[in-house]
């Protein structure tokens, strides 16, 4: 990879990235995405303005999977009327390797960075995921900066 960051989680907007792919477990949190904006605080952003890339691999060092908390949601009738109240779940960690596979194609809604801890929330085709994830440092490696407009 051509750029190289560590622990500068807070000099990327991961809002609206999409996940090509998703790999997580006991040490390993692996994501590949597009779309990520890359900020003027970036070390390596050399330009004045908000950059973008495509192919950004995402790695939290010597992870440890907290949770993953499939969020909850209600059912209305066609007037209105709750059907159904479907609680927050806990994801076991036997689902894992089913989950990746599910949310790659998601957006990431947020992922912020507090103390040792990771926050991700991703927006998946039909439920929302909240991942907590512990671990001591972060990487980015990406190839190229584009514009913002490019596609």
């Amino acid at each position: 990879m051509k750029f190289h960051t560590e622990n500068e989680t807070d000099t990327f907007d991961f809002h609206e990235a999409y996940v090509e792919e998703l790999r997580f477990g006991p040490g390993v949190f692996f994501m590949l995405l597009d779309n990520v904006k890359i900020l003027e605080a970036n070390s390596r952003n050399r330009d004045v303005r908000t950059m973008r890339t495509n192919g950004l691999e995402f790695r939290i060092r010597d992870a440890q999977v907290g949770a993953v908390i499939e969020e909850g949601y209600k059912v209305y009738n066609a007037d209105g009327a709750l059907q159904r109240d479907i609680p927050d779940r806990t994801v076991e960690p036997s689902e894992y390797n089913e989950l990746c596979r599910m949310l790659c194609g998601s957006s990431v809604y947020e992922l912020r960075h507090d103390g040792s801890e990771y926050v991700l929330a991703l927006d998946g085709e039909e439920h929302g995921y909240t991942i907590f994830v512990k671990g001591s440092g972060d990487d980015e490696d990406w190839n190229r900066f584009m514009n913002l407009e490019e596609i």
